[in-house]
């Protein structure tokens, strides 16, 4: 009945024959012939039909992973990657940009917080939509709409443009995280999402590595078709983000019963392992959520002291990885320039082969940060710890950064070295630190969780932080104050996340050595209570022994 009713709604266009019949198919019925959460519902689950269905042999967990990594894991890292590559392309087009439209650094601080500022506001209404709405649609919709703005600074004149420009990229872009960190959280099990929020996360960085090199090849086009080579530069990395969000729309599943490179009955094991087994939550999860509902999901997160003290070391975070972010190529060409320490400016000078350089240069820091990155999640995951593994580096990334200017009077190399060390460690636990922030929730709270998490660091500290650094460079004429400036906030968010692991470790050390008491007791019960049986056989032994001699004598 399902399936006549689906086939009542509507076919398959004719172009459906050029592509696989398969994922076609689920991409307009899923396997009950209902529609996908993208379109409003899901295929019903409840208890009673989950019950029906269980007989057989359990499907192999391992299997499943498999086959859905190997179509969003790629999906989601290249989404990350653009994403990341329109975000950043401004920190590398500053260098011909600045100068050419006269910016000065409190311009380009303020246009660089301007995205953060979108960014924060549109982060958890994107959120809710995702949630509502399915990751197909609004993920490769929001994609499409980002590539079209990140074209469109292409057409900045001034610093009106530039304002506006960047205040809408953030909007776009604000979905594009928690969405696939949601769509993660909907097919991989808690225990499981470490490694896919890596790859998420990862993305960001790898982008930035091969970003540089090929900004610096984009911006050398300087003068060809009467383009400058920043204009350049926006419009051929803006444009892979548009076919990419037109291809997501047809390959990626908004939820597990509508993984069309499923099996049916795969697609509800995943389903239910995904809620830990509880076939009521399952159930209610394939209910569209309403906006009411959350709102309280909402009220409910903000209620959790731990997740506004998370979100605070987040902020921390944010204010001095954001503003590093912003003026990485610009710091470098100044120091190239050796104008690191005074008279700085926000073009670095008009040296086209400083400009080269930095831009190249600028991808060592990101490229440390990525083995870092990768580092630190297989040492989280393999050790099970995870706050440590945040605090910990961005302990040490603080206080080297913080002594910048002692190392930068030392060369050039010692001072670069300050920088790529505190990326490297700032940027290491990230991926982590998402982890650690959906163990604090279920499965309902995680998409609303991370969104509010992520919003209250963005839209105050990105911000504040890139626009406070143009503020002081404007005023002082240097980057030393700046840098002491980020590495303090990355050392404060630092011991922020290490008390909390040390804490942590206490409680789980407590709590063993509390345990062992308790079974040492039962221990000793039982050789004490072996040892009272071992007497009274004794006892017995010898009375039974005197009641013979007793008896031989009479």
């Amino acid at each position: 009945m399902g399936r006549d009713k689906a086939d009542q709604q509507g076919k398959a266009p004719s172009f459906s024959k050029r592509l696989p019949s398969k994922i076609i198919a689920s991409y307009f019925l899923t396997s009950k012939g209902v529609t996908d959460q993208s379109d409003g519902k899901l295929p019903p689950i409840t208890a009673e039909v989950a019950d029906q269905e269980d007989g057989g042999e359990e499907p192999d967990l391992g299997a499943i992973i498999r086959k859905v990594s190997r179509v969003l894991m790629p999906i989601c890292f290249l989404a990350g990657v653009l994403n990341y590559l329109d975000r950043t392309n401004l920190n590398f087009a500053a260098l011909q940009l600045n100068a050419e439209l006269g910016f000065t650094p409190q311009d380009y601080g303020l246009g660089a917080g301007f995205f953060s500022l979108g960014y924060g506001i549109a982060h958890v209404p994107s959120t809710f939509v995702t949630m509502r709405c399915g990751a197909r649609w609004w993920y490769s919709s929001i994609t499409i709409a980002w590539g079209v703005v990140a074209t469109c600074a292409a057409l900045i004149h001034n610093r009106t443009g530039l304002f506006l420009q960047r205040f809408f990229l953030g909007i776009t872009e604000a979905g594009a995280i928690p969405s696939a960190l949601h769509l993660m959280s909907q097919f991989y099990p808690v225990q499981m999402r470490t490694k896919p929020f890596t790859a998420v996360t990862l993305a960001n960085v790898v982008s930035v590595v091969f970003a540089a090199p090929l900004a610096a090849g984009l911006m050398a086009l300087h003068g060809r078709g009467g383009l400058k080579g920043w204009q350049w530069l926006f419009i051929i990395e803006g444009i892979p983000s548009v076919i990419l969000g037109v291809a997501m729309m047809v390959f990626v599943p908004s939820h597990p019963l509508s993984a069309w490179m499923l099996t049916p009955r795969e697609r509800k094991h995943l389903h239910l392992t995904v809620h830990q087994g509880n076939r009521v939550e399952a159930a209610a999860a394939t209910k569209q959520l309403q906006w009411k509902q959350m709102i309280t999901l909402s009220v409910e997160v903000l209620k959790m002291p731990l997740m506004w003290y998370f979100s605070i070391a987040a902020f921390l975070w944010v204010l001095c990885v954001f503003s590093l972010n912003s003026w990485m190529a610009i710091i470098i060409k100044n120091m190239l320039a050796g104008t690191a320490l005074q008279g700085s400016t926000s073009s670095g000078g008009n040296s086209a082969v400083n400009t080269l350089h930095a831009t190249l240069l600028s991808a060592i820091p990101y490229f440390c940060a990525a083995i870092s990155m990768w580092s630190t999640a297989w040492s989280s995951e393999r050790h099970k710890e995870r706050t440590l593994h945040v605090g910990l580096p961005c302990v040490v990334g603080g206080i080297v950064l913080a002594f910048f200017k002692e190392l930068y009077v030392v060369n050039f190399v010692a001072g670069f070295a300050a920088i790529v060390i505190a990326m490297a460690c700032a940027y290491s636990g990230q991926s982590v630190m998402f982890a650690k922030i959906t163990e604090l929730l279920d499965t309902q709270h995680a998409g609303v969780g991370l969104a509010i998490f992520n919003a209250v660091g963005a839209a105050i500290g990105g911000f504040s932080g890139p626009w406070t650094v143009g503020a002081i460079v404007g005023q002082v004429g240097s980057f030393v104050p700046a840098m002491v400036y980020m590495g303090m906030f990355l050392l404060a968010a630092g011991l922020m996340l290490t008390g909390w692991g040390i804490y942590e470790q206490v409680c789980k050390r407590r709590r063993a050595r509390l345990a062992l008491p308790a079974e040492d007791e039962v221990v000793n019960d039982v050789a004490g209570s072996l040892t009272g049986q071992q007497q009274q056989l004794e006892l017995t032994g010898k009375d039974a022994g005197a009641a013979a001699a007793a008896g031989g004598k009479v």
